[in-house]
């Protein structure tokens, strides 16, 4: 009888483990969920691409200058490159600089 049991634990076992195997853990929902979340959000971001070109207008043409004009800076503006960029000024163009080009986001 003894070996009965046995096998019958032993089954019980393999079937509990194949349960657990095919369970979703927490934490592998978690990495998923989080993965998703990020890829769907630089899809939608378009951070994997950037159309921005980097301008060839000359600091002086664009009276640029490295302080901001009041509130008004090229970080702000919508013609900024993040780092030293800007689509109408040649660089280097600096994110607290302004220029006559500015405009708002």
């Amino acid at each position: 009888m003894t070996g009965k049991r046995d096998g019958e634990r032993d089954a019980n076992r393999l079937s509990r483990r194949a349960a657990d195997a095919n369970r979703l853990s927490r934490r592998a929902a978690l990495v998923g969920s989080t993965t998703t979340v990020a890829a769907l959000a630089c899809a939608l971001s378009g951070c994997a691409t950037s159309s921005k070109v980097q301008g060839k207008a000359s600091q002086v043409e664009a009276q640029y200058q490295e302080h901001p004009s009041g509130l008004e800076r090229c970080g702000t503006c919508k013609h900024f490159i993040p780092l030293t960029g800007c689509e109408i000024v040649a660089a280097p163009v600096q994110a607290n600089g302004w220029c006559k080009y500015y405009k708002l986001f």
